[in-house]
């Protein structure tokens, strides 16, 4: 099952307790304003706009509003697959934080670093990051980001009894936090690796919470991905035409945002359903397809999964 690697939210708290990023010259109160759309369209889906936005926000006088939009650009670039102007971007925020003592926003802009390195497939090296992150701070929701993601490399590189261990915690760091997306990143997550150890049962229980307080939080990919991995776990139950349904409306969200790298994962998915239903040609279709958008973006283990998968059809076809 597809497992979701966060970034920041909104980091307003932290402070207290395209190109063009490299200076500073806006008023605070119209930067914030910025940033503060660039976040709601985020939501909604709309990534272009989002990285507008967040583009003529890091222009802050304010460093800290600054750091944010930086830090809000790298994440919205990553989601896109423009990996090295997220690094760009993340690398900038670190800068910028790190001139200004503010040392949680650093954190986060290190988070959105690593984060384009799981992306990557680069997964030693951004699990040393996010163990930095954990050396460092003691704040519940920061911890909770770190943890969330060690156990997304976990489950990616097939340690699910480690991974599970990092959500249930991540999820209790949230909790202490307070903050509502990390819990339903963390719930989405906890249930695609318990499916994936065998406990159905608990796993619909949990995505269908994902669900639940991703529509509460107003998180467009959230809703999306939870519905992805419903799909998956509707497909392996053997309700194909569920699961094809749910898959489409997942994959018509991310194609609609220009979300490449899960758009692969969505291509996937539906594959291996129309490959349940004895659709072969289709199923080599969406692998192709999937392995074509995976090349273009550099999404080296998602590519390596669909040859794989494609590999595995066509011994079947012989």
């Amino acid at each position: 099952m597809t497992v979701e690697e966060i970034g920041p939210d909104t980091v307003a708290d932290a402070r207290a307790g395209d190109s063009g990023e490299s200076g500073f010259g806006m008023a605070g109160r119209d930067a914030a304003a910025l940033l503060s759309e660039g976040i709601r369209v985020e939501g909604v889906g709309d990534l272009k706009g989002a990285i507008s936005l967040f583009s003529a926000a890091s222009h802050a006088d304010d460093p800290a509003t600054g750091a944010e939009a930086l830090t809000r650009l790298a994440d919205a670039r990553r989601s896109c697959s423009d990996w090295e102007g997220a690094l760009v971007a993340a690398r900038r925020a670190q800068e910028v934080a790190r001139r200004a003592s503010l040392e949680p926003l650093e954190l986060h802009a290190l988070i959105a670093e690593a984060n384009v390195l799981l992306c990557r497939g680069e997964f030693s090296e951004a699990r040393v990051i996010f163990e930095r992150v954990l050396t460092r701070t003691a704040d519940h929701r920061m911890r909770g980001l770190a943890l969330q993601n060690i156990g997304s490399i976990y489950a990616r590189q097939g340690e699910l009894g480690a991974a599970e261990r990092c959500f249930a915690e991540s999820y209790g760091q949230f909790q202490c936090a307070g903050y509502r997306r990390g819990e339903a990143t963390a719930l989405l997550n906890y249930g695609a690796v318990t499916f994936d150890r065998g406990n159905a049962v608990l796993a619909e229980d949990l995505l269908c919470q994902a669900v639940n307080v991703a529509r509460e939080v107003g998180h467009g990919e959230l809703i999306a991905l939870a519905t992805q991995n419903l799909a998956e776990l509707r497909a392996k139950r053997g309700d194909i035409t569920g699961a094809e349904d749910l898959a489409s409306e997942a994959l018509g969200f991310f194609a609609g945002c220009g979300n490449r790298w899960r758009e692969i994962e969505c291509l996937r998915l539906i594959g291996t359903i129309n490959e349940q239903r004895g659709d072969l040609e289709n199923a080599i279709l969406c692998y192709e397809r999937g392995i074509r958008l995976a090349r273009e973006v550099g999404a080296a283990f998602e590519e390596r999964s669909l040859n794989e998968c494609l590999a595995k059809l066509r011994k079947k076809q012989i």
